[in-house]
């Protein structure tokens, strides 16, 4: 994926070298990125000759090298861009489902501290977005400039509402096929199961913690809207 990006913040004719490239993804999809990656993916555009060394202005960094794409590279990016199957839905393992897969392999006071460990980093990963985003919207906007990143950290808000739900269920029916197949679970998993069962939920954090999901009107899990959830 990064060659396509780095196409594409070259596809305008801008002539950037590594480091610009670097901030201009960054800025405009409020995603980190690994430095290194960057630029070993540099190198091997260059090779493929989707990009080349552009000429350097007298007044810039002669240590920075800047590139522009070719010809071949605007042809590979329109590709890719403009394929039929953009967002095909095709699966893919993600950290959640990767280790989901294992659950019922590892000892149940593992797996089940698993869960909860995965659920609070959502919450605090759902805050921090919420924080950014709202940050966002009361940004000055230049008036002739199209700016998706609201739009993206609003539906990454929404991937973490539905990573909450499913995480909610995953523990639930953990705790219910560990009882049915007789295994004697732990008393962490054992309060687990009570807290489920009562209603309450599954991990007992501060609803200080709580990023405000509803503010960006993703499918909030079921137990965000009950008596002493996180909202």
């Amino acid at each position: 994926m990064f060659r396509f990006l780095i196409l594409g913040l070259l596809r305008n004719g801008a002539h950037l070298h590594g480091y610009a490239l670097v901030k201009s993804y960054r800025e405009r999809s409020g995603m980190d990125v690994s430095t290194g990656n960057f630029y070993r993916e540099l190198q091997r555009l260059v090779l493929d000759g989707l990009i080349r060394s552009a000429a350097n202005p007298p007044e810039a960094d002669a240590r920075r090298t800047p590139y522009e794409i070719t010809n071949v590279g605007i042809e590979v990016f329109d590709e890719w861009f403009t394929a039929r199957e953009a967002a095909s839905g095709a699966a893919s393992e993600d950290d959640i489902s990767a280790r989901a897969l294992f659950i019922a392999d590892a000892q149940p006071a593992v797996a089940s501290a698993l869960l909860e460990h995965m659920e609070e980093n959502l919450w605090f990963a759902g805050k921090s977005l919420e924080r950014a985003r709202q940050m966002l919207l009361t940004r000055p906007q230049a008036p002739k400039h199209f700016d998706v990143l609201p739009l993206l950290q609003r539906r990454r808000l929404k991937r973490v509402a539905a990573d909450l739900e499913f995480l909610e269920e995953l523990q639930t029916v953990f705790a219910e096929w560990l009882t049915a197949s007789e295994r004697n679970a732990p008393p962490i998993l054992a309060a687990l199961r009570a807290r489920t069962i009562a209603g309450e939920p599954p991990s007992p954090i501060p609803a200080a913690r709580a990023p405000d999901l509803r503010s960006a009107h993703a499918p909030s899990p079921s137990h965000l809207s009950r008596s002493g959830g996180r909202s």
